[in-house]
């Protein structure tokens, strides 16, 4: 996959922006993108003041952290992971579509893996999202099987097992995932309006930015924008970028959001 696609790509463990050029350009071009209908009369233009700002409006994710390019044999121990074999009841079947072709494995999350879950990750044991390869439309919600998205929940004391994968399923091979607590920060292009220009373009252009938005697949935090305006922390439970086995479109992200008794997610693309 190509690194430079819109700005994501696999950069070592996680999908993030490569370089301050880029993460310039793409903060850039998703704030001319909207239409600017009020403008501030008075604009920061101090860049501590800018960064002080971005700071404060910190709240933790849990980033998933991944070596694609190494091959691991999938242990006999539930991990959360992207591919492989997803674990389920003893006798459970392997989720289908529609059309009975088998979904493949998108992501696993052990929740234990995840320190302090909260939201639909609280009090489960594993929660795991399967996805129809030809997948293309804007968005879905899910069912329990025969359809494009599949999510099944167990809960701490199910006795849970390696599901037997449909030979008809070929690839999306075992990536293990390590999901790291990090503070996260919207994307620059929320202050487009209220920082100084200089200021607004010194910060996309900054090293080792400090306030950097995590992009990639990560729990909770602030979504990763493409071509939509900046969403709060609650507005979606997961986020899903590129995986080692699965691209959406042009490098799209699916945000994803509990939903009474299911999942919905919405898919958006460069």
């Amino acid at each position: 996959m190509d690194d430079d696609t819109c700005g994501f790509g696999f950069g070592g463990e996680r999908i993030r922006l490569r370089s301050s050029s880029q993460r310039g350009n793409h903060c850039w071009a998703h704030a001319m993108s909207k239409q600017r209908t009020m403008t501030p009369s008075v604009r920061i233009s101090d860049i501590e003041t800018a960064k002080a700002v971005i700071g404060h409006e910190a709240v933790p994710c849990y980033v998933a952290r991944f070596d694609w390019k190494k091959r691991k044999k999938q242990p006999a121990t539930l991990t959360s992971c992207f591919g492989g074999r997803f674990w389920g009841r003893q006798g459970e079947s392997w989720p289908v579509s529609a059309q009975g072709t088998p979904l493949f494995p998108w992501l696993q999350v052990n929740c234990s893996d995840v320190k302090r879950a909260y939201g639909p990750f609280y009090g489960k044991r594993v929660i795991a999202f399967y996805l129809n390869q030809d997948f293309r439309d804007g968005d879905v919600s899910s069912k329990d099987d025969e359809a494009d998205f599949v999510v099944r929940t167990y809960l701490p004391g199910e006795r849970l097992t390696p599901l037997v994968r449909p030979k008809p399923l070929v690839g999306h091979r075992y990536v293990e995932i390590r999901w790291r607590e990090e503070n996260d920060y919207p994307s620059l292009s929320k202050y487009y309006d209220l920082f100084a220009e200089e200021t607004y373009s010194a910060l996309c252009d900054a090293e080792g930015f400090e306030y950097d938005n995590k992009g990639g697949t990560k729990i909770g935090g602030w979504t990763s924008l493409l071509q939509t305006d900046q969403e709060y922390p609650g507005s979606w439970d997961l986020q899903i970028s590129i995986t080692p086995n699965f691209m959406y479109l042009d490098s799209g992200i699916a945000y994803l959001k509990k939903t009474g008794d299911g999942w919905y997610a919405r898919f958006d693309t460069c």
